[in-house]
Formats: C-alpha cells, sequence, structure tokens
C-alpha cells in the first residue's frame, strides 16, 4: 500500500489525514454549522440544535479525514438526512394541512412544493412561452433555481450523492444486498446519452405541449402526494406506470443490481449536473501511475460512472456523483478530489464543504421543522392548538439531532 510520512515520523495510508488536520477541519466544520444554525435566533433551542449539529458535523469531518474512509460516513449522513427530510415535509402537510396529499385548492392556488427535478424541463416553457406548466408560483421556482444552480456549480453530481432526498432512495436500495442479485456491466454509449436524450424529450414536449410528463407520468414520488384518481382505463395505466416504474428504478432494480438505476438513467437533473459538474472546482481524477488495473472502481461504480477505459484515461465520466466508493476502493490514492485544472489534492475542502451544506439543507428546508433554525414556508392552519404543533416541532428536531449524534459516536468507535 502506498503509504505517507506522518507528523512524527510513523508511515500511514495515503487517505489518513493526521490528527491535528483532522481536527483542524473538524473544529472549522462545527463553529461553520453553529454559527449557522444555532446563531439565528440566539434562543437556548437554536443553540442546543446548532451545538449538536455542529458536533454531529465535525465528528464526521473527523472521521472521514483521520480515518480515510469517505464512503461509509457520507452513506449514512445522505440516507439519515434525507430520511428525517421526509417525515418532516410529511408532518408539515399533515399538521398545517390535514393530509399529505394534495388538494385540489392546493393545485388551482399554484402553492405546490417544487423540488429541484422539475428545473430543466419547467424553465423553457416559462421563459420561451411565458406558460408556467407546475403548479407553483414563478417566485417559488427562480428561489428553487437558484438554491439548485449554487450548489451543482459547487459540487456538480455531487448533489447527487451528498444533498438530493430523491437520491437518497435508491441510494438506500442499492446498498441492502451484499452482492448485485443481477450482475450489470458499463452503460454502452447508448446507454450513457439516454439521459440527455430522454431531458431533450421533455423540453420539447413542455414547450411544445405545455405538458410535465415528468411529474404526470413517471415521478414515483406522485403516487404518495398525489396519487392518480383510477376511474378510467388510462387512470389505471397511470397509476400502474407509478408504481411499477418506481418499484423498477427505486426499490427493485437498485437493490438486485446494486446500481443506482433512477438516478443513472431517468433523473432529468442528471444532464444539468454532470455537465455543471466540469465547471465545479472539485474534480476527481484518477492517478495512471497509481493505478493496478485491478477494475475495483467500475465494479464498484454506482453511476457506471467509473470503466476501465475511463479510468486508463485519468477520470470517471461526466456522470460521476463524488460518492467515494471508487477511493475507498483505492487507499493507496490512486483516485482522489483535486482542484480543477490543477493536480492539488483538496479532499479536506471538499469533504468539509459537502458536510455543511448537507447538514445546513436539513436544518434550513425541512418545512417549519427546525422551528429556531430554519423558514417557516407556510402559514400554519392549526390555529387551534399551536402548542401542540410547537412540541412536535421540537420533538422531531431533538429526535434528529439524537439520531446524527448516535451515527457520528459509532462512526469514530470504529475509526
Amino acid at each position: 500500500m502506498d503509504l505517507e510520512a506522518g507528523a512524527a515520523g510513523t508511515r500511514r495510508p495515503a487517505f489518513q489525514k493526521s490528527l491535528v488536520t483532522s481536527w483542524i477541519w473538524a473544529f472549522a466544520v462545527g463553529v461553520v454549522l453553529l454559527f449557522l444554525i444555532g446563531g439565528r435566533t440566539g434562543t437556548l433551542d437554536s443553540l442546543l440544535i446548532g451545538g449538536g449539529l455542529a458536533a454531529v458535523g465535525g465528528a464526521i469531518t473527523f472521521y472521514i479525514l483521520r480515518s480515510g474512509k469517505l464512503n461509509s460516513a457520507r452513506w449514512l449522513l445522505f440516507i439519515g438526512t434525507g430520511l428525517f427530510f421526509g417525515i418532516a415535509f410529511t408532518l408539515e402537510h399533515q399538521v398545517n394541512r390535514g393530509s399529505i396529499l394534495l388538494s385540489p385548492t392546493i393545485i388551482q392556488d399554484q402553492e405546490v412544493p417544487i423540488c429541484p427535478i422539475t428545473i430543466p424541463f419547467v424553465l423553457p416553457p416559462y421563459y420561451i412561452r411565458g406558460e408556467m406548466i407546475f403548479p407553483t408560483s414563478a417566485q417559488a421556482i427562480m428561489g428553487i433555481v437558484l438554491f439548485w444552480f449554487g450548489l451543482a456549480w459547487l459540487f456538480g453530481r455531487g448533489w447527487c450523492s451528498w444533498l438530493c432526498f430523491f437520491g437518497g432512495i435508491d441510494q438506500f436500495f442499492a446498498s441492502l444486498a451484499k452482492k448485485p442479485l443481477i450482475k450489470t456491466g458499463p452503460l454502452s454509449q447508448a446507454g450513457r446519452l439516454f439521459p440527455y436524450a430522454f431531458l431533450l424529450f421533455l423540453i420539447l414536449l413542455a414547450v411544445a405541449a405545455l405538458y410535465p410528463l415528468f411529474c404526470a407520468w413517471i415521478c414515483p414520488l406522485r403516487i404518495v402526494y398525489d396519487p392518480p384518481t383510477v376511474n378510467s382505463t388510462s387512470e389505471w395505466l397511470t397509476a400502474v406506470i407509478f408504481v411499477t416504474g418506481g418499484m423498477a428504478f427505486l426499490i427493485v432494480g437498485p437493490y438486485v443490481t446494486k446500481k443506482r438505476l433512477f438516478c443513472s438513467l431517468l433523473c432529468p437533473l442528471l444532464p444539468v449536473n454532470s455537465l455543471l459538474g466540469k465547471l465545479s472546482p472539485f474534480q476527481v481524477k484518477i492517478d495512471p501511475s497509481r493505478c493496478n488495473k485491478c477494475g475495483k472502481c467500475a465494479l464498484e461504480c454506482e453511476m457506471f460512472a467509473v470503466t476501465p477505459e475511463s479510468a486508463a484515461g485519468g477520470s470517471p465520466h461526466l456522470e460521476c456523483s463524488r460518492c467515494g466508493r471508487c477511493i475507498d476502493q483505492r487507499p493507496s490514492g490512486a483516485i482522489d478530489f483535486y482542484l480543477i485544472g490543477t493536480r492539488d489534492r483538496i479532499r479536506p475542502v471538499y469533504v468539509s464543504l459537502a458536510v455543511i451544506f448537507n447538514i445546513l439543507l436539513t436544518a434550513h428546508t425541512s418545512p417549519s421543522w427546525f422551528n429556531t433554525c430554519g423558514p417557516e414556508p407556510f402559514n400554519s392552519s392549526n390555529e387551534e392548538n399551536p402548542m401542540a404543533w410547537d412540541t412536535i416541532k421540537r420533538a422531531a428536531a431533538y429526535l434528529y439531532m439524537i439520531f446524527v449524534i448516535l451515527t457520528a459516536f459509532a462512526l469514530l468507535m470504529r475509526s
């Protein structure tokens, strides 16, 4: 194994940072999170939650840098925040609106929460024809565009493995089996280009027919929040597509192949995140001089982004989601994060920013969950018993904090 010299003349694996370096970066992450979360209001709740999340962020950063292992900590953080975001989102609708389902009134009043996945095919008809094809306001979509664009430029497809709650679904099921029940090889050129062609089709249809095909027929989560009525043949067909598509690409398919099929083939954000990733300051590179051509990186990649050919060329394909699975397979240092246009390794910077934004997104975008930390996007209709909703929010916040603290503690015990 390729080794580096330690601070006291010892030798350590290439990806393991020194104790001092790990503590410095962990402390920096903790300070940033405490300031941004705990310092918003200065209340006791805000400081306690901010302090707990700061400790979690610092602990996870320390574990990754000190142990040299990236993917396991990222997986736990990614799945945990996605799970609790979904719970918070459901609670918000259940308590404030009486149901998690989208009512005709909410749709008519254009108050449907919009997710970044819709951006690539909702914006073109809005700018070209002046028509909003998704039942939300122009202000809401502009806000989500700025939010997504900044993070997509910074992390590229790292968005898909660190920040996107949707991606956490197929990530979870792709990780359940120890070995793939159905082995898949690398995607052909046509397979790799399919998501780009599919997005182009969605855009052209949206502009020409003012119809959000993905939301109407494909989005698997609609079966939960906006299930179609099933009174006619076409409505039954729609329901069947939702259920079978969700099972195939989000649950069963990822489980039997250990590949993130939805994120690799169907997600409309894949092409734009991949292209923006070319401008990201953080680039994954492969050092051919350290690569022994074992092929483990290609086998482990859940996104079909690494092939023997791309490894020989010194970098994964555009679709790399910066999850760290291939990096953990090559502890010799053959694969790492580099500053764009240089050969300077910047893993601590990437890890620290990814951890910070992951926790910030949970604290600030879970609707009305962290009442002392995040904004209140909806006006509560539970005016008869506001204390009950306040208690739910506080309990949810503290349960989340306990979960991530225990997770971080478990990681530290393993290091």
